[in-house]
């Protein structure tokens, strides 16, 4: 079994979610006692957040600082436990010249809608993921529409965000995101564009299909790490 690389801690309580599902698709498909080879770099990630839409190029140094040790730690490949922070790893990823794999979120998502057909997806992200646009724009290289929230919700959004990076959950913020979903049920399927979101919304409350990045992270690595295909 090759060894999984996460960066994580950002936040720490969507990692516990990373952590999870991988040893839960390692158990399925193994059995027994088995678990998943990890390595786990927990980072501080206050400096980073505090710098999301002001300073693009301190969070990309900051990053390639955390990269660059969990690299030297040496695992077989590599996942980074925030959407947001995709968009600082395709800044620096040539300065990295990484010889392992790195399992890009929103890659992964597009090649998932992509596969399933879509054509026209609600994004349920970070206010400064959905304002900055870097993850609907990706997808929109690829012809699939991306919808968002208007800037109320946005807003909203926003402040939940704060509980959840506190592993605060409340009905009141998972029935708003339900109503989010509901109000679009014209679309083909919604992405929890942000790690801790799989903590409010599942199949039991969202009315179309859910697109989760931090599941297809997850299931990318531990094909990779037990050598069988996607």
């Amino acid at each position: 079994m090759k060894v999984i690389g996460m960066l994580g801690g950002t936040g720490w309580s969507s990692t516990i979610g990373y952590y999870r599902t991988i040893n839960e698709l390692v158990h399925q498909r193994l059995g027994g006692h088995h678990s998943a080879k990890i390595l786990l770099k927990s980072i501080d990630y206050h400096d980073i957040v505090s710098n999301y839409g002001s300073d693009h190029t301190k969070v990309a140094k900051l990053l390639q600082e955390e990269l660059s040790g969990l690299i030297a730690l040496k695992p077989d490949c590599i996942m980074i436990c925030c959407n947001t922070l995709h968009k600082y790893y395709d800044m620096i990823k040539g300065d990295l010249k990484l010889a392992i794999p790195v399992f890009h979120a929103v890659d992964l998502v597009a090649q998932h809608i992509k596969n399933k057909g879509y054509e026209k997806v609600l994004l349920l992200a970070t206010k400064n993921t959905m304002n900055d646009g870097f993850f609907a724009a990706k997808l929109e290289q690829s012809s699939i529409q991306v919808v968002i929230p208007n800037p109320e919700e946005r807003e909203e959004m926003h402040r939940i965000h704060g509980q959840l990076l506190q592993n605060i959950v409340t009905e009141d913020s998972r029935n708003y995101f339900a109503q989010l979903i509901a109000v679009r049920s014209e679309l083909d399927a919604v992405i929890l564009g942000c790690t801790e979101y799989p903590m409010l919304v599942n199949t039991g409350n969202s009315v179309i299909p859910i697109i989760d990045p931090l599941y297809l992270q997850a299931e990318s690595a531990v094909n990779f790490a037990l050598n069988t295909l996607a």
